[in-house]
């Protein structure tokens, strides 16, 4: 089974039209047995969606993504997993056990991007 996630650093992208890098994990056995990452140079969502269906991914996972281009990768056979936040280790590991369902946000999505500075000086 192959599944993609538009990620941004070790997180799902909030967005599928505009993120750098797509991964596409292959998973066999409930693990994942290999890795590829792939720089999206091209803005066009309509080269991501061509991506998806060159390397036969199954299902796609993703922070949001516009209706037509769900419509796009539905009509090409993958299953969409959308709505969701949290690091791609763990989305990957709750959906291999069968428990990822759109929207849902893990904790560590949640933390604040900067740290916390209170109480420091500088």
């Amino acid at each position: 089974m192959r599944i993609a996630i538009p990620r941004m650093g070790e997180t799902v992208a909030p967005c599928f039209e505009y993120c750098a890098t797509m991964a596409i994990f292959t998973i066999a056995e409930g693990r994942v047995v290999e890795q590829v990452d792939f720089p999206l140079c091209s803005r066009d969502p309509f080269d991501r969606v061509r991506l998806l269906r060159d390397q036969r991914v199954d299902t796609v996972i993703c922070g949001g993504m516009q209706d037509i281009y769900e419509d796009l990768v539905r009509a090409a056979g993958m299953e969409v997993i959308s709505w969701v936040a949290g690091t791609v280790e763990d989305l990957l590991d709750m959906y291999a056990r069968g428990r990822l369902v759109p929207g849902t946000e893990l904790p560590a999505a949640m933390e604040p991007a900067m740290p916390d500075l209170r109480g420091r000086r500088g």
